[in-house]
């Protein structure tokens, strides 16, 4: 398992059970029938009570518990990325604010560079979190919104160039956020950062 993933076992409702019990169909008589001409209106109300008992039931839903393998970007990795994002950004010479987030959008990494601009630290975070919980580069989203997909401006997302999710086998496990010298520069950065951990991890074998 390499140091950028890790697995986690996350427990989820199986399937239910469904346990059914009859009232009133084996209830004791606690009324026995005292004359004969009561016969006939007694064995109507015990067959009626016996349908009533076939129709009332108890549900009783017996949860089994299962399992799933969920990959999940590790700290170490978060760290992977935010050095190649540091380093590509060096190489262009670009200062930049640099986030990594979990698939979830929650922060694991950060770092502001030097002569990088105060409002570039918000931004480079919400980018990294849309990218994330979206599934999708940024840069997708804001060339919706100028093919004329407006709605994006009311879903409070920030839709800027510079937000990469990051995927492992094909599954999100995070994003990287750059916010920096320009909306290009911070693409390219964004894409260097996500393709770092390039790991393959395989699922444990259990014993």
């Amino acid at each position: 398992m390499p140091a950028a993933v890790r697995l986690s076992h996350v427990r989820i409702t199986g399937s239910a059970a469904l346990a059914r019990r009859p009232l009133g169909r084996d209830a004791p008589d606690q009324h026995p029938r005292v004359a004969n001409s009561n016969e006939s209106k007694s064995a109507h109300m015990a067959k009626l009570g016996t349908s009533v008992g076939l129709l009332a039931t108890i549900f009783c839903l017996s949860a089994g518990a299962q399992t799933v393998n969920v990959m999940i970007l590790s700290q170490a990795g978060a760290e992977t990325i935010l050095q190649a994002a540091k380093e590509s950004a060096q190489q262009r010479n670009a200062p930049s604010a640099i986030a990594v987030v979990d698939a979830a959008g929650d922060l694991l990494a950060f770092q502001r560079m030097d002569g990088v601009r105060p409002a570039s630290v918000d931004l480079a975070i919400e980018k990294a979190r849309t990218a994330a919980r979206l599934q999708r580069p940024t840069a997708e989203i804001e060339d919706n919104i100028n093919k004329g997909r407006t709605a994006f401006v009311t879903a409070h997302i920030v839709a800027l160039q510079g937000g990469m999710p990051i995927r492992v086998n094909g599954e999100v496990v995070g994003a990287v956020g750059i916010a920096g010298l320009s909306k290009e520069t911070d693409t390219e950065i964004a894409n260097t950062a996500a393709a770092a951990p390039n790991p393959s991890p395989k699922t444990p074998q259990h014993k």
